[in-house]
């Protein structure tokens, strides 16, 4: 797969950023998480060592795609997670389900920020903080601050992984 996306980034090199924002997004929203963060990573790094984008649009494009992708789960729990809650599938899962959402319900703010750190985490907490109570602008700022700190050390990891290519 990913060699499929390399050959069509160097053809359609234009395409680059788009790419990234939406695997961002993919890696990020609930509904993907079949989407591997290596993936991203791998594509970032592709188009860095090839000099298909600068690193400042590189990062630009993966903050903004788990950002919206983050907020469109955060939403998508506010809207559906009650919903969900309800199926056989989570009732049969509603123990660890609610150890986690107390855990989130606790530590609020500070999840987000851990959270964009843990990629088999990282689709689930916005969405089960979208069921919880925390306020949207509480998890807006919370979820830029983390995608902020996220973006830099991606950004960190993509010169550091260039170096050994």
């Amino acid at each position: 797969m990913l060699e499929n996306i390399t050959t069509f980034l160097t053809e359609n090199n234009e395409l680059a950023w788009i790419a990234i924002f939406l695997f961002a997004f993919m890696e990020s929203f609930i509904l993907s998480f079949m989407v591997s963060s290596l993936i991203l990573f791998s594509i970032c790094v592709f188009a860095y060592n090839t000099d298909l984008l600068g690193l400042e649009i590189i990062v630009l494009f993966a903050v903004l795609g788990s950002h919206l992708g983050d907020m469109s789960g955060f939403f998508f729990g506010k809207k559906l997670g009650p919903t969900i809650l309800g199926t056989k599938f989570i009732k049969k899962r509603e123990k660890n389900i609610n150890k986690a959402r107390r855990f989130l319900e606790r530590n609020g703010s500070y999840s987000v920020v851990l959270g964009r750190f843990i990629p088999a985490i990282r689709s689930i907490v916005p969405f089960l903080l979208g069921i919880s109570n925390l306020k949207p602008v509480r998890f807006y700022i919370s979820d830029v601050i983390a995608c902020s700190l996220w973006g830099a050390a991606l950004a960190f990891l993509v010169i550091i992984s260039g170096t050994f290519i």
